[in-house]
């Protein structure tokens, strides 16, 4: 009996002890035992044999780092997301976001979490200790094959070019979803399946979910895949449906879909894409929609100059026609800026455009100087795809304005960036019927940032 729990107690010890010191009292209780002669040196040899291997398995392969990303950004606006008149006045302010990441990995399981603090230079008071503390993302992964993975928590969502999921990194909080993700992946198919279910708070019955001060979706679900079809064709879809929760009746759900994809072709320095989504289901008004976006672009790479000319088409509805159907395209969960300008006129879908949709045309010039600096020139042209009223109950002008968004990007070192923006927008007339203001006022918008990005501790065995 004392050999046989011996013998357990030391498998317990070569199993979960990986430290050095742990190794070495293991091997001198198996010399003393067998020097007892309670166990015998065929016993003793496969005790050393396991006490090694485990010693091996458990020292290897683990990593433990802890990152900083401090980014500090100045902001001087003067007619951003809105136009100016004669009486209003520059703003300008300084906002921060402290991050503190922390990742650990062995074989088959990774762990993450990042710690934020955001805040606007002067928001609290000097002797203020509550602060905005909190959790942008803590999930965790394990790999269930070579192929298959599973990540649960709280993670940012990006899927493509970021149009319609996207962490929104330029945003100082940034985005992220709770939920499950189902991650397939190989040398020519990459699958995730995202699925969501929300709540306010724990319950005793019922799931109502319908949020006074926020909009949260109810439940989201994703499926996501890219396949290499070729040496030069990339083919990605996207499925997804959010549900909202009637606000009048618990037990409705009201569901929207949107599905679509891209194809890519790349040869050479030569970029072409072409990617298109139609939205369907009902909104959480409880109104059908039926919509549409497509988007084409040529990509063309010489020397130092990249050049990118395509345009986006989002559907919107007639205001001159009556209906239940939505034909506003809504671009769920990406980024905006991106695409649509610096300047965010066109953020909040539909209601920054009168539910009369948009088409913009785009011209983007890159060019980078050497490793460090890179210099942009970002053209666009906004108009709407359908008809809009103002508030003479006239139909206003297609055409809403230009705006040139310039910028200059820096890298001083591995972990150092610096980013200066500068925009300003020609506005026409029919501007001021969805952002009210003077369109005879150049509005301008700049900022300056700087993105630390160290890596404070890292620790591998």
């Amino acid at each position: 009996m004392k050999k046989t729990v011996l013998l357990y107690l030391l498998i317990v010890v070569g199993f979960f002890c990986s430290e050095k010191i742990v190794a070495q009292d293991t091997s001198a209780i198996t010399h003393l035992l067998l020097q007892k002669k309670l166990i015998t040196q065929k016993e003793a040899d496969s005790l050393f044999t396991l006490s090694s291997f485990n010693q091996k398995v458990n020292s290897e392969n683990k990593s433990f780092a802890i990152g900083l990303e401090f980014r500090p950004r100045i902001e001087y606006r003067d007619g951003y997301r809105q136009l100016r008149t004669e009486d209003t006045k520059a703003a300008y302010f300084g906002t921060q976001r402290s991050r503190l990441n922390f990742n650990y990995e062995q074989p088959k399981f990774k762990f993450h979490t990042s710690i934020q603090d955001i805040r606007v230079w002067g928001q609290y008071e000097l002797n203020n200790s509550s602060g905005s503390l909190n959790v942008f993302e803590a999930y965790v992964e394990t790999a269930i094959t070579n192929h298959f993975s599973v990540k649960l928590g709280r993670q940012k969502v990006e899927l493509d070019n970021g149009r319609l999921f996207s962490a929104a990194n330029w945003r100082q909080s940034a985005r992220a979803h709770d939920g499950i993700n189902f991650i397939y992946n190989n040398d020519r198919i990459h699958s995730e399946f995202i699925t969501a279910f929300n709540q306010t708070s724990e319950r005793i019955f019922e799931t109502d979910f319908a949020p006074t001060t926020f909009t949260n979706y109810k439940m989201l679900n994703i499926h996501y895949l890219k396949a290499k079809l070729n040496k030069h064709f990339t083919l990605t879809t996207i499925n997804a449906a959010d549900g909202y929760e009637s606000t009048t009746n618990a037990n409705t759900l009201y569901t929207r879909a949107t599905s679509g994809g891209r194809l890519d072709f790349e040869k050479g320095n030569l970029y072409l894409t072409l990617s298109g989504y139609y939205q369907y289901g009902k909104l959480q008004t409880g109104n059908q929609i039926s919509a549409y976006y497509f988007q084409p672009e040529i990509q063309l790479k010489t020397n130092k100059l990249t050049t990118r000319l395509g345009a986006e088409y989002m559907s919107g509805d007639n205001a001159n026609k009556t209906t239940d159907i939505s034909k506003s395209f809504v671009p769920l969960y990406g980024v905006a800026w991106r695409f649509m300008g610096n300047m965010d006129y066109f953020t909040s879908f539909p209601t920054d455009l009168k539910n009369g949709g948009l088409i913009n045309p785009y011209l983007f010039f890159i060019y980078d100087l050497n490793k460090k600096v890179s210099l942009r020139s970002d053209f666009h042209l906004f108009y709407l795809q359908n008809k809009v009223k103002d508030n003479l109950d006239q139909v206003v002008h297609p055409y809403l304005g230009f705006e040139n968004d310039l910028s200059f990007h820096y890298k001083y070192n591995s972990f150092t960036m610096v980013d200066f923006g500068f925009s300003y927008m020609a506005a026409k007339k029919s501007m001021e019927t969805l952002k009210a203001g003077n369109s005879n006022i150049t509005p301008v918008w700049s900022y300056l940032m700087i993105t630390f990005k160290p890596e404070l501790f890292s620790f591998k065995k």
